[in-house]
């Protein structure tokens, strides 16, 4: 199901200024409403609310047009595909811990972290954010929310406690990334 599409349309006002407009098609499932300074997105994962900024829009026939000046017309369209996307589907980020006896837990909205130092690494979860641990080795994390920059905040913050070594190769990964391990000073000779 395809329903985001670009048209764009230039046209000058009479102070001169280029203006774009934009369309994305919404999905039955969500609902837009609107006011002087915020935009709210409502669908089947919950409601998301932004500040509005400098753009105008006009919902017809399902069908949300998107009108502001010609820099910021492509922010304001993903801004917007991003509200919609998330409250549809929602965001996923997975992280992979590699090394010996990395193990991750969730216990009451905390994330413990056995990760090669003499105590546990302690993460506090944030409310609209839920992290899954895999249940055999506890070596997988699926972090899940409908903002995305607030997922792959809360991923990034969780990578900070352990960056991946470049010369072992341990540490905590994203899901799918590939490492260019170094040499050590004895494995060239």
């Amino acid at each position: 199901m395809v329903f985001f599409k670009i048209k764009i349309c230039k046209f000058k006002n009479r102070w001169k200024k280029k203006k774009k407009i934009l369309y994305l098609n919404i999905p039955k499932n969500v609902h837009l409403s609107w006011g002087a300074d915020y935009v709210q997105v409502t669908g089947p994962l919950g409601t998301l609310i932004k500040k509005k900024g400098n753009m105008a829009l006009i919902l017809k026939n399902s069908i949300l047009y998107i009108i502001t000046e010609e820099k910021l017309s492509f922010f304001y369209w993903s801004l917007m595909r991003s509200l919609i996307l998330g409250v549809l589907k929602g965001y996923k980020f997975k992280l992979k811990l590699v090394g010996v006896g990395y193990k991750a837990k969730v216990v009451n909205k905390k994330l413990y972290l056995k990760i090669g130092y003499s105590h546990e690494a302690v993460y506090v979860i944030p409310k609209d954010i839920e992290i899954i641990c895999s249940k055999a080795k506890g070596t997988l994390l699926l972090i899940k929310g409908k903002e995305e920059h607030r997922v792959h905040q809360v991923a990034m913050n969780i990578r900070q406690l352990r960056k991946p070594d470049v010369y072992k190769g341990k540490g905590i990964h994203k899901q799918g990334e590939i490492l260019k391990l170094k040499k050590g000073k004895r494995e060239g000779k």
